[in-house]
């Protein structure tokens, strides 16, 4: 690092980069990387299943050879597993052909039997026994039943994978088959649960990941969030491999748990680098890049469909998220007196620029979060349900490219036979992180030249917000409501999105975790969601009634508990 330092600083002073350019730059991609993490499986969950069921097509066709080992009566219960019924059924039925006695009664003795023994008690073949008569037993037979030894299989792992293990053929009677690892185990309700998980750990770390970053600065708690979340994607094809549902489960809420943080470490670092000026225009550009994760992580499953092997996308991603934080440890800092690459003019440029209650010296480490004053605030109540009703939108919108992707594969085309299609359906995305850009340069000029100040401004942006999603739910969702939802995310990126900064530069991290941690509610109740709002034409109304009033109770000024008290004045 001493030995980069040097040769990175000359080459930044010779290209003349702004240092909150380069960080604005690494927070970006953070955020792509993190939406590309979180929707990677959920893109693959469909071709995950798929694959399954060709395994257990190939296994059906291999019976005579390979037999599966037989759980004991309870072991379901036991170990939470599920019961392939109509595969066991196919499997079973096929293999009675070959044993036609698996089901009497003498089959397990015979099979431990020597053969001349069975001949003997048949009798000749010209005079098979009676049906009625039951064969004699002796005493020494009994005592070889009971003490034969019982067959016994290594036991199997819990949780379902891919790879089920298989027995080979020994001549013996087959024991009842279960299969571990099917589409009847990848079901959709299955599908859901995985997806649903991400959310549960999601929504645990972004207070605690905000907090940290206020304390101890924002760059290692963004840096730790992607790299561990790109580390655990790598291992995401091994696990679902080895582990099955159960095991994918547990890795999305851990990946969720680590994931949690960057929003929030995001915004910590941005109020300590982003002047007040040109805030509406960096500030929205990085906060709106999950429009672009969308569009990267849509582009990479659909250039892999033509690899027939989903795990390539977790590899792109992961790699990606790696590859940024070796970058971004290098280059970044959590504040600008900390950057050996900043240069002197423009480090006095930002600490005359950011807000003016902003602590940017280290302080008090023991400063004391107001807890009470924050959570009795409203425009934070107003942020809260803006920030779900936008996630909510978010979800849906990226649904619709994960269903064309599903449906390609289904017909069995290329990619790139429907680029066209994808365009389409991708525009959008980019559109909106556009539209962020334009709206967040024009309230930056509201601002700076005296024609609003900043709460109208905001306000202004939040009422725009209302008009575009009130025409959207007027026009039924149609292609011509497109537009209108294109309208609403740019000037909530712009608006609503930046209040966090807006309202508390101190607590920027903590505030951006209370509003953007429960914001990803719908993640966990969106299946109900959606279902309510196909049965319930009301549902829209709703919703743009919440917007309606969120609008008219936001601010943008600075909040009374954004000033600093340590735990000492305190007490």
């Amino acid at each position: 690092m001493p030995q980069v330092q040097p040769k990175l600083r000359k080459f930044f002073d010779y290209l003349k980069v702004r240092q909150r350019l380069v960080l604005c730059g690494f927070a970006l991609l953070a955020i792509v990387n993190a939406y590309s993490i979180r929707l990677c499986l959920d893109f693959s969950l469909s071709r995950i299943a798929r694959d399954c069921n060709e395994l257990v097509a190939v296994q059906l066709e291999n019976t005579p050879r390979t037999w599966r080992k037989a759980p004991s009566a309870n072991s379901d219960k036991a170990h939470g597993r599920y019961a392939a019924n109509k595969v066991l059924t196919a499997i079973n039925a096929f293999a009675a052909k070959f044993h036609p006695t698996a089901n009497s009664p003498y089959a397990a003795r015979n099979a431990r039997e020597p053969k001349i023994n069975r001949r003997a008690r048949a009798g000749p073949k010209e005079k098979p026994a009676r049906p009625t008569r039951q064969p004699r037993t002796t005493r020494q037979s009994r005592r070889m039943a009971k003490n034969a030894p019982t067959p016994s299989y290594p036991r199997q792992k819990s949780g379902m994978a891919c790879e089920p293990q298989v027995y080979q053929h020994s001549g013996r009677k087959p024991e009842s088959i279960t299969v571990t690892n099917s589409a009847d185990i990848w079901t959709k309700e299955v599908q859901v649960l995985i997806t649903i998980s991400f959310y549960v750990g999601y929504m645990i770390t972004h207070i605690p990941g905000g907090r940290l970053a206020e304390r101890y600065g924002g760059k290692w708690i963004l840096g730790a969030s992607i790299l561990s979340s790109g580390i655990l994607t790598l291992l995401t094809p091994t696990i679902v491999r080895r582990g099955g549902p159960k095991s994918v489960m547990l890795l999305r809420m851990v990946i969720g748990l680590f994931e949690g943080p960057t929003f929030p470490a995001v915004s910590a670092m941005l109020a300590q680098w982003v002047p007040e000026k040109e805030r509406g225009r960096l500030c929205s550009s990085v906060l709106s890049a999950g429009e672009i994760g969308i569009i990267f992580m849509h582009l990479v499953s659909g250039f892999t469909i033509d690899e027939q092997d989903w795990a390539v996308a977790f590899y792109v991603v992961g790699s990606g998220a790696i590859l940024w934080f070796m970058g971004f440890v290098v280059v970044c800092y959590s504040k600008p007196d900390d950057s050996p690459y900043i240069q002197s003019s423009e480090r006095e440029y930002i600490k005359s620029q950011v807000c003016e209650t902003l602590e940017t010296e280290p302080g008090d480490a023991n400063e004391v979060v107001p807890w009470s004053n924050m959570l009795l605030n409203a425009p934070i109540w107003a942020l809260i349900a803006s920030n779900m009703q936008h996630d909510w939108n978010q979800q849906e919108f990226a649904k619709e490219l994960e269903q064309m992707l599903l449906d390609l594969e289904a017909k069995g085309k290329s990619y790139w036979n429907e680029l066209e299609t994808s365009v389409r359906l991708m525009a959008p995305h980019l559109y909106s992180w556009l539209a962020s850009l334009t709206s967040g340069s024009f309230s930056d000029y509201l601002i700076s030249e005296g024609i609003l100040n900043r709460t109208q401004t905001r306000r202004l942006m939040s009422w725009l917000v209302f008009i575009s999603v009130t025409m959207y739910f007027i026009h039924d969702k149609e292609s011509s409501a497109r537009p209108w939802s294109i309208l609403a995310f740019g000037a909530y990126y712009a608006g609503i999105k930046l209040l966090p900064l807006d309202m508390s530069p101190n607590f920027a991290g903590t505030l951006m975790g209370i509003t953007n941690g429960l914001g990803a509610l719908p993640g966990l109740v969106l299946p109900v969601l959606e279902k309510l709002e196909e049965e319930y034409a009301i549902i829209g109304s709703i919703r743009a009634t919440l917007w309606f009033i969120c609008a008219g109770y936001i601010s943008g000024e600075v909040q009374s508990y954004n000033q600093l008290e340590s735990s000492a004045n305190r007490s």
